[in-house]
């Protein structure tokens, strides 16, 4: 048998599933909290260094990734490419 879904117990769901989304962003948030106040400053260091180089290298990986499959179309657009000759060989004995 088919639910039928008014506006409000749709409206009612909606509500329900980003009041779960909110409780469990700030659980993560108390616990990562939690999480950076033991750890020593040494460690703080540690972190902020490795997340800089992720955010500084990832975006720049990923614009040249992007940037050359572009280029590697606009040369094929342009050139176009031809079918690769096969090359048969002969055995003779």
């Amino acid at each position: 048998m088919k639910t039928i879904h008014t506006p409000t117990t749709r409206f009612q769901s909606i509500l329900r599933n980003l009041e779960v989304a909110g409780r469990t962003t700030w659980r993560l948030a108390r616990t990562g909290a939690r999480t950076l106040s033991r750890m020593p400053w040494p460690v703080l260091l540690v972190v902020a260094v490795v997340l800089a180089a992720l955010f500084t290298i990832v975006p720049i990986v990923l614009a040249l990734f992007v940037g050359l499959l572009l280029l590697k179309f606009l040369v094929i657009a342009i050139f176009g490419r031809e079918p690769r000759r096969i090359k048969h060989y002969t055995t003779e004995q």
